[in-house]
């Protein structure tokens, strides 16, 4: 056993080694390159079936051309967006742009010209359905299992928007109204978040006031109430999201936020 203890100090040792070059290494690594700014959109017409189509925008501040395809909403042609996104290393072969992800896009009421472009040798994105897709309404429920504790659910919402996206918004309510059913709470809190401090975006001032915050939350609990959850067991709040909350890689977009919090 004596022989063995060398060799395994030696291990060790090396397990040490690594250990810290990976913790030095990632406190040397850069941070990631977060992308906001205001464009019109362009869409590429590819042919690589369905939905395979590439959503382009220029940053006019540094003359580049990013992809948005993978928004969780599209943008639309004729209305600029505002961009959000983190900026990958991916191949730029299929949509000829450097791809933002994840990447959130908020369609504003401002106009441009809308422009579509052809493939150009570029093949697109082949449409897939995402992981967890909402299920027909006669699929059967299933209530989740106890043991039951309070439990958040967090929705994110575009700039100025209450809007409750398909296969998005509406999988986070169905899920949390299952909990809700199956922990029965005392009270199902439900509160409102809207970014009501300006900022300038490519020349532009953008804002939400706690009207937004008002209607995130309303919305919802009618969302709620919709399936099944009494209102006399949902109380609603709205307020101003606080400046130091950040969560995910792009932190404007999780302040743009509801909570449903069911307390037990």
């Amino acid at each position: 056993m004596n022989a063995m203890r060398p060799v395994a100090m030696g291990v060790l040792a090396a397990l040490a080694c690594v250990s810290s070059a990976s913790s030095d290494e990632a406190a040397t690594a850069p941070a990631a390159t977060i992308k906001r700014f205001i464009g019109c959109p362009v869409y590429r017409d590819t042919d690589a079936g369905r939905k395979s189509g590439c959503w382009l925008v220029t940053d006019l501040q540094d003359g580049l051309q990013y992809e948005v395809t993978d928004a969780r909403i599209k943008p639309i042609l004729g209305q600029q967006i505002l961009v959000e996104g983190v900026v990958t290393d991916k191949s730029r072969e299929l949509c000829g742009a450097i791809v933002l992800d994840p990447v959130d896009v908020s369609v504003l009421p401002q106009t441009c010209k809308g422009f579509v472009i052809p493939a150009e040798g570029h093949p697109g994105r082949r449409f897939g359905l995402p992981a967890v897709v909402m299920q027909p309404t006669n699929v059967p429920r299933v209530l989740p299992a106890p043991p039951y504790e309070p439990r958040e659910y967090i929705i994110q919402f575009e700039l100025n928007s209450d809007f409750l996206l398909y296969q998005y918004s509406e999988l986070i309510i169905e899920q949390a109204s299952l909990y809700a059913k199956a922990s029965k709470p005392r009270r199902i809190t439900i509160t409102g978040y809207a970014v009501t401090r300006p900022i300038e975006v490519s020349g532009q001032r953008i804002a939400e006031t706690l009207a937004v915050a008002e209607a995130r939350a309303r919305t919802i609990a009618e969302a709620l109430n919709r399936l099944g959850i009494p209102r006399s067991q949902m109380e609603l709040k709205w307020q101003e999201a606080p400046a130091n909350y950040s969560s995910g890689p792009l932190p404007e977009l999780s302040r743009r936020r509801a909570v449903i919090a069911i307390e037990l």
